[in-house]
């Protein structure tokens, strides 16, 4: 980011009440899930519905169930993290394959300043059981990249996220030296694509070869750092964010002078006619500034050809201060208790760190613009404001938009945790338990025992001979309750006039609110 992450203006940028209000639409709200905390930076949501966070300053990732306290033991400590500026503990990820595999992924700084990317193994309570700490050991560190120079406070990046193709990205900035962004053997301005899921476990340290897919974009370069890159060209990309229903990733890429860029990239190798910017992209910093020329576009040679376009831009010369933090693509997780209304669907989501405004960004051309204005709606092209210092965004299985609030106008602790909701989504409905129709034994000898389930009112249970003639009804009134919860019903083998049926092949057919299942019944006398 332009400015460090823990401390920005705090004049012109910061003039709102002290609790910075934060404004949405009609029909959505904001919630504090859990205030009071030191500094978080990066959170991860965890399946079993609980959430991870790491302060940026005292290195630790905590964790805590909506409702429940923090665990008042923190899952770790990262020894000897380097603070200050933009440094210090700055994203986490849990392993897809969690809790088979039970790891997280940090990226942090050191000293002597280096950027880790480092693997730690998470033990205790895996389930969300609630009978153990979630804790790791610091001894289990795995480091998969430890030597990326950390030469300037600022400009680190930030994120390690997961794609939907099991590959971890890695977001570096240039480490405040703009050529370095057109420098893939350097790691700076650059996202790496990085394979772990065949790293050994406990300890250790990876080399290269070990981290690299095969089919990485400069997989063919002799040089073994360039051999991780899958795009370049970046000033600061401190948030991204996979959009796992496109094979997207979402960029925010921090500028300097003039423009904020929100960045997206198809994760396929190149093809003839892409639609989007896809893996070995370089996105044009420091020749561009999101769509405009960089201020130094000739300082580091020759414009190169088909540098990749932003899909959206804002002007930051008209704020005092700006850092564009990428939220990624909405879509409802379908039965969500906040799930957005399906307009929403596909939708992109960035914030600006500095003036807190929150962006809905919808399909236009090859790109994105700012969603048609909605009722309610603060300002014009302004989804929401009020989200000063969010750090890090994530869609929840709830269908709410969670973020992160590092501060409150820089108080000690006054960092938070929230979400913004849909108050219209409808409340989700139980799931529809199948409809079944059983039976005791078969063939059956004189007379039928059924069992029903899944039975809702009205209902009836008729018997059939093959040629689909009605035999007997036996009315809902005669189903009798059974202490599992299911019903049964009985046939007696005889018709509608009391007469016994023929030994022979019948049909019995269940219909509960508009849903039939039928089933053969063999009788015999």
């Amino acid at each position: 980011m332009t400015r460090p992450l823990a401390r920005s203006l705090a004049c012109a940028l910061l003039l709102a009440s002290p609790a910075y209000a934060q404004l949405v639409p009609d029909g959505f709200a904001v919630q504090t899930v859990l205030p009071g905390i030191d500094t978080p930076v990066a959170l991860q949501l965890m399946p079993d519905g609980r959430v991870l966070f790491a302060e940026l300053n005292s290195a630790a990732v905590r964790v805590f169930r909506e409702g429940e306290p923090v665990q008042a033991t923190p899952v770790i400590v990262i020894p000897n993290v380097t603070v200050g500026g933009e440094r210090g503990l700055l994203g986490i990820a849990l392993d897809p394959g969690f809790p088979a595999r039970p790891y997280l992924y940090v990226h942090y700084t050191t000293t002597p300043n280096r950027i880790h990317i480092s693997r730690f193994t998470l033990t205790g309570d895996l389930a969300g059981a609630g009978e153990a700490d979630l804790v790791a050991d610091p001894s289990s560190r795995y480091d998969l990249i430890d030597d990326i120079a950390d030469l300037q406070p600022n400009h680190n990046g930030g994120t390690v996220r997961f794609a939907r193709d099991g590959l971890l990205y890695v977001s570096l900035g240039e480490d405040a030296s703009a050529c370095l962004a057109q420098d893939t053997t350097a790691l700076h301005g650059v996202i790496l694509r990085l394979q772990v899921n065949t790293l050994p476990a406990g300890p250790g340290r990876a080399f290269r070869a070990q981290v690299t897919p095969f089919d990485n974009p400069f997989v063919s370069r002799p040089d073994s750092n360039a051999r991780l890159v899958a795009a370049l060209g970046l000033r600061n990309p401190f948030r991204v964010q996979p959009d796992d229903v496109r094979g997207w990733l979402v960029i925010g890429d921090v500028g300097e002078s003039t423009r904020e860029e929100l960045d997206v990239m198809a994760l396929h190798l190149p093809t003839a006619r892409p639609a989007q910017p896809e893996l070995g992209a370089d996105f044009g910093w420091p020749y561009r500034e999101g769509t405009q020329p960089g201020p130094n576009p000739n300082a580091c040679g020759p414009v190169k050809p088909n540098l990749a376009e932003p899909v959206f831009d804002y002007d930051r010369t008209q704020q005092n201060g700006a850092a564009i933090v990428a939220g990624g693509a909405y879509w409802p997780p379908s039965g969500g208790a906040y799930d957005f209304p399906n307009e929403y669907a596909g939708d992109l989501f960035a914030s600006d760190y500095y003036s807190g405004t929150l962006y809905r960004l919808v399909p236009s051309g090859s790109g994105f613009v700012p969603g048609p204005d909605v009722p309610g709606q603060p300002a014009p092209g302004q989804w929401g404001t009020g989200f000063l210092a969010v750090s890090d965004w994530a869609l929840g299985r709830d269908g709410a938009w969670w973020f992160v609030r590092q501060s409150n106008n820089f108080a000690p602790s006054s960092g938070s945790i929230g979400r913004i909701i849909c108050t219209t989504t409808p409340p989700p409905q139980p799931p529809t338990p199948p409809l079944t129709l059983g039976i005791v034994s078969s063939p059956v000898v004189g007379g039928a025992t059924f069992i029903l389930a899944g039975v809702a009112s009205p209902s009836a249970l008729t018997i059939h001979d093959l040629t689909g003639r009605l035999v007997r009804r036996i009315p809902e009134e005669d189903f009798v309750a059974r202490p599992d919860g299911t019903l049964q019903a009985a046939w007696d083998g005889r018709d509608a006039d009391g007469r016994a049926v023929r030994p022979g092949m019948y049909v019995a057919r269940l219909q509960s609110a508009g849903r039939e299942v039928t089933r053969r019944v063999p009788f015999l006398r």
